[in-house]
């Protein structure tokens, strides 16, 4: 009998059926391309999603897709509403253990220990997480309070996030890096003149607009802008409108299905990351790497650091006006561009390559299953 593992991620729906609707996250490629893997490894997975169409139950390529409220529906829809439709599919679909990277805070954890079902956070950068609880509700605070009692196993992504969760809530967490499929080795003719990327949800705390500014700023070098809207309709139309009135911003939206986005890393000379605050690295910055383009980063950490200046793969800015700098030093020096796009390349094929990670959370998997 093959285990079952249910992976709650609401938003992933595009990423699992390769159709765009204008929204995907980091998140959804962590988990739906680790599903996979486990797919391949004779586990039966489910993914419980929002409604974006179809049957309320689906099957892509092998994988039950669960169905709860809209998309549209986020903003509308009360906290215990959402909560007990996400109930009611996690019910139906009776996994054995319930994986979730991102959103949903609150839920998965009472549900599991109710009806004695093993859970797994995988951990992103969550302020409130790092002791910043200035402007978090009482509704929110509870939320987060009932998943650091309930869950079983916490995953961080790097050990910034773990410390941060034993620092301020005693919690012990599992070192798992993000995993990446990882292209033939080989860099391709890179865009001449040289093309700088940005890729992200048009999100606030992604800050877009200071990528617009940048290519305002640097009217002769050639800017691409990738991303969607996730929940933040009206950020994305700003965005959009501010580059259609700049000639040297070709702003693209969502690229799918998410293997074709590796041709425009390819071609690009560096990346330029401008959020405010994520868990590092983030996919984009693996994708850059994996596609030999170095990263200029704004904000960082210090596992960013050891990674930037341990592998010599790109710079921390910490400013907007360093940054300008940085992306003019790359922009003036090829050779270094092709030796940290290859110092990129050697680091996530060492350290997050797909089958590798598998590997260790069928482990996790496996020693709670047996529990």
């Amino acid at each position: 009998m093959s285990t079952k593992i249910c992976f709650v991620a609401l938003s992933s729906y595009p990423m699992l059926s390769g159709e765009d609707r204008g929204h995907m996250l980091g998140p959804d490629a962590h988990t739906v391309l680790l599903a996979r893997e486990l797919l391949k490894r004779d586990y039966e997975i489910t993914f419980i999603t929002y409604d974006e169409g179809g049957a309320p139950v689906d099957d892509i390529d092998g994988i039950k897709v669960i169905k709860t409220y809209r998309y549209t529906d986020v903003h509308r829809k009360n906290t215990l509403s959402k909560a007990i439709s996400i109930w009611k599919a996690m019910k139906q679909a009776d996994a054995q253990l319930y994986f979730y990277h991102a959103g949903s805070a609150g839920v998965i954890a009472p549900f599991c220990r109710l009806f004695r079902r093993k859970s797994v956070w995988h951990l992103c950068r969550i302020p409130y997480l790092y002791g910043e609880k200035e402007g978090v509700s009482l509704l929110d605070k509870l939320r987060y309070h009932l998943e650091l009692w309930g869950i079983d196993v916490f995953v961080s992504l790097n050990e910034d996030d773990g410390e941060a969760l034993k620092r301020n809530f005693g919690k012990d967490s599992r070192l798992i890096r993000h995993h990446i499929i990882i292209p033939e080795p080989g860099m391709v003719e890179k865009a001449k003149p040289p093309v700088i990327l940005w890729v992200g949800s048009m999100s606030r705390v992604k800050q877009p607009e200071l990528f617009v500014q940048l290519a305002r700023e640097m009217p002769n070098v050639s800017f691409r802008m990738i991303g969607g809207a996730g929940h933040e309709v009206g950020n994305y139309e700003k965005i959009k409108e501010a580059c259609e009135g700049l000639p040297n911003i070709q702003f693209m939206g969502t690229v799918f299905p998410f293997h074709a986005i590796d041709k425009y890393y390819a071609e690009a000379s560096f990346l330029v990351n401008t959020a405010e605050y994520e868990s590092y690295p983030p996919y984009a910055v693996l994708q850059a790497w994996a596609n030999y383009a170095p990263v200029v980063t704004l904000n960082s950490n210090e596992s960013a650091d050891e990674i930037m200046y341990g592998h010599n793969s790109g710079f921390h800015s910490g400013s907007f006006p360093q940054l300008k700098e940085d992306v003019r030093r790359l922009l003036e020096d090829e050779p270094l561009r092709r030796q940290m796009g290859e110092n990129g390349r050697r680091y996530v094929e060492e350290q997050h390559d797909l089958k590798k990670i598998a590997r260790q959370h069928i482990e996790i998997f496996d020693q709670l299953l047996k529990s």
